[in-house]
């Protein structure tokens, strides 16, 4: 295995950001497909096995297929290794790999960066950072606490974004700030942070929020004041620990508040803004690190008066009261009943699957309450509960009808998944694609509203509908979707390493131990269902790939390894995450 350090370069912004070039770097860790063949044979011709290990690379397999943005050979070996509960650990005590820093390096002189240095930050670190699981984690929570480069003035504001990515990835399981103080990965934590972040206060449109006026008739925007509830903590509904709905004497679903609530609510997020002062704009030009910094409170633009808030409870106002006022609502909200089945339901359709029972939902929820250590929020239990849960098990027994483990592959996580277990990587050192979102329907941070890329209940039309199957991501699949995914994960398989076309900014593939199979039909099939499938292919696929690949002229193995690829990538099967 190689490591690799790759400085930015570029050709059309390189002389006027060289000296952000070299202040910057990526880390690609690089393992090439002869030595991931090497890591299969070492570690299934027997070693000490460690008593929660996979017993299979195909469990394993399964198992990072959920944790992580795909499984890698060296990954699988270290799973096998190590087993579950070690990994997980050391994935949950490991730092953040940030993205902010390197964008800020690039962007902070640009008048209009747009977002493509984001983009390329965050396809590196799912590609290769080491902390998979709480990069998982950030990408899983910003579908829950939407803020997007589609809206709120932050187009041309990929710092803040950037910024608001690594809130999400440091508060998913813990940090450790410059000055070596711990900050615990708490929903409360993360809620007060989010709500704190210029990113979401441009997007929910809380920043400069003032207190009314009766003279002038204003009053304080409600948006965040209503999301922060509808969407990012208790829903629209009490509901039970399994998240089943609790309902009133006349058999309807109680709400869990009302328009007063919001209006209360509003009136409390009032007196937030820039830590560089209450009417500056840190972006543009003259960027400053206010612009991705906490926002603070203004006194002077606080409302002071009491407000009845969430269940009645009182958030009691007065002289110097916005900070401890806001800290207040966040930990009401936070408290609330609902937040633990709400929230664990959302992880698990996230990481694991559409359906799950509510058993499953109430098991992830109870450790939501108590990690086990009386720590409430706990947000790393709560993530390590929902991937070691007996019901997403490798070879589990099903759940009971009417639920089915597992879920639609997010588009994105297709490409990934190829890239990580090929070792994809530019000469150049860089992950360029700045527009996912044209082939693959979602782009990170870049949801068309604050409702994500898809609902958690949406049920798609037809038989999963009439089966009352959940299955949030079909909702970004169509005709259309559907095949501009396949063909640009068709064009990344032709971007293989050695491809006279390639340039020094095309992320390749190394697909060289797959080509050295190719005259045998058989045993590249064998492969490949190993390397993408997890061992899951069925016979009937298994026969379509082998015909097909010995269709294709020996003489040229290359075309029968992206040719047997493409069909892969394309099925069912691959775009279904059991």
């Amino acid at each position: 295995m190689g490591l690799f350090v790759f400085h930015r370069a570029r050709g059309l912004r390189a002389a006027r950001r060289a000296h952000c070039c070299r202040a910057v770097a990526l880390v690609v860790v690089c393992l090439g497909a002869a030595q991931a063949h090497a890591y299969d044979l070492i570690f299934s011709s027997g070693f000490e096995q460690v008593a929660d290990a996979p017993t299979s690379d195909a469990e394993a397999a399964r198992f990072l297929t959920m944790a992580t943005f795909g499984p890698t050979p060296a990954s699988i070996a270290q799973l096998r290794s190590v087993g579950y509960g070690q990994w997980i650990d050391q994935q949950l005590s490991m730092p953040t790999t940030p993205e902010r820093p390197y964008v800020q390096a690039l962007d902070a002189g640009v008048k209009n960066p747009g977002q493509a240095d984001r983009m390329e930050a965050w396809f590196a670190n799912a590609v290769t950072a080491p902390d998979q699981l709480r990069q998982r984690a950030a990408w899983a929570l910003s579908q829950i606490m939407v803020a997007s480069d589609q809206l709120g003035n932050l187009p041309e504001d990929p710092i803040t974004l950037a910024e608001y990515n690594d809130i999400l990835a440091r508060d998913a399981f813990g940090w450790y700030d410059t000055g070596n103080q711990y900050h615990a990965g708490t929903y409360y934590n993360l809620l007060y942070d989010v709500s704190h972040s210029p990113a979401m206060g441009k997007m929910l449109t809380f920043i400069r929020n003032s207190k009314p006026n009766p003279v002038t008739g204003y009053s304080p925007d409600e948006n965040y004041a209503r999301e922060v509830m509808q969407l990012f903590s208790i829903g629209l509904i009490e509901r039970n620990l399994d998240f089943s709905p609790q309902l009133d004497g006349g058999g309807q679903p109680i709400p869990t508040y009302t328009q007063a609530t919001i209006t209360a609510n509003a009136r409390v997020l009032t007196g937030l803004s820039y830590q560089s002062g209450w009417n500056s704009n840190p972006t543009g030009l003259n960027w400053s690190a206010a612009d991705y910094l906490p926002l603070v409170c203004y006194e002077a633009y606080h409302d002071e008066g009491q407000k009845i808030v969430l269940d009645n409870q009182v958030v009691p106002g007065g002289a110097n009261r916005c900070a401890p006022d806001i800290a207040d609502l966040l930990q009401i909200i936070a408290s609330h009943k609902n937040v633990a089945p709400f929230i664990a339901r959302q992880l698990i359709e996230r990481f694991t699957s559409s359906n799950p029972t509510p058993a499953y939902i109430q098991r992830v929820a109870e450790v939501f309450l108590n990690n086990g250590q009386g720590v409430y929020g706990d947000l790393g239990a709560v993530v390590k509960a929902v991937l070691t849960d007996p019901e997403a098990a490798y070879n589990a027994p099903p759940p009971p009808s009417p639920y089915v483990f597992g879920k639609a592959r997010e588009p994105l996580l297709k490409l990934t998944a190829l890239w990580r277990y090929y070792a994809a990587a530019a000469q150049n050192g860089l992950y360029s694609f700045n527009y996912p979102q044209g082939n693959y329907a979602q782009r990170p941070l870049g949801a068309p509203s604050v409702f994500n890329f898809y609902l958690p209940d949406y049920l798609p039309p037809g038989e999963m509908a009439q089966a009352g199957q959940y299955g949030p991501e079909f909702q970004v699949l169509n005709e259309s979707s559907v095949v501009s995914t396949a063909n640009d994960l068709t064009n990344r398989v032709n971007a293989y390493v050695g491809n006279p076309a390639n340039t020094s900014a095309t992320i390749a593939v190394d697909l060289s131990g797959l080509v050295a199979l190719a005259s045998n039909p058989t045993a590249l099939v064998a492969q490949l269902n190993h390397d993408l499938l997890y061992g899951s292919m069925s016979s009937q696929m298994n026969t379509i790939l082998v015909n097909l690949v010995t269709a294709l002229p020996a003489s040229n193995p290359t075309a029968r390894v992206t040719g047997a690829l493409q069909v892969l990538l394309a099925s069912p099967e691959y775009a279904i995450q059991k």
